[in-house]
């Protein structure tokens, strides 16, 4: 992979492209030389979801899939996630106003969103998961999606993108996840930055309180 100047990260975007453009300036990013990651969740609820895909073709960009670019794949081929996608509260009725020509393109690139990133920088081997690892080793989290039983796969894809188990746990199950040094999550929404263990959960709810993170890796 190319070697970046600097590499930050993003917490759910959710169509606000304008507030990441602002960020953008206000960060000096420098689009030849760094890069921006997203943990997910870049489509649905505000207004500029259809910009925030475009970033996907951007050298400068990645993204891990979330659960609300998994409800635009599942929702073209089941009519009850399709439902639950379109409901005010999961914002997802812009997707179905678009031609199928459209919602297919949209979906074939959402596919190509992987479940999860890691990249070494800094020496340091950083990961960037959607929300949640439920392991507490970052081998084993990756292993799970390579099962042959194709229910312990769908389990696992679940699980790092819909589940909040490590971020509410009480039961101290959860530790530091081994052979990674750094996580960063989304998905559950934070007043502020919250560190668990070595996962970062960076989902300040930029859509509806204006408050995106972004954060220097």
């Amino acid at each position: 992979m190319k070697k970046y100047e600097r590499i930050f990260v993003v917490g759910d975007l959710h169509g606000s492209y304008d507030n990441l453009c602002r960020h953008l300036v206000d960060i000096g990013f420098d689009f030849k030389n760094d890069l921006l990651i997203s943990v997910g969740d870049l489509v649905d609820r505000g207004k500029k979801s259809l910009e925030c895909i475009k970033l996907l073709n951007k050298p400068w960009f990645k993204a891990v899939r979330g659960n609300h670019e998994q409800m635009c794949i599942d929702g073209m081929l089941n009519h009850k996630i399709r439902n639950i996608h379109k409901d005010e509260r999961n914002g997802g009725e812009w997707f179905y106003k678009l031609s199928k020509s459209d919602q297919l393109k949209i979906i074939e690139q959402l596919k190509e969103l992987p479940l999860y990133l890691e990249i070494e920088h800094k020496g340091e081997l950083i990961g960037f998961v959607h929300a949640n690892v439920e392991q507490n080793d970052w081998l084993e989290f990756k292993k799970s999606f390579n099962k042959q039983d194709i229910d312990d796969v769908l389990l696992a894809m679940n699980l790092a993108l819909w589940s909040r188990n490590r971020f509410n746990d009480q039961t101290g199950i959860y530790r530091k996840v081994k052979n990674i040094d750094r996580i960063y999550l989304g998905h559950t929404i934070v007043d502020y930055p919250v560190i668990k263990h070595n996962c970062h959960f960076i989902d300040t709810g930029a859509y509806r309180t204006g408050n995106l993170t972004i954060i220097e890796v």
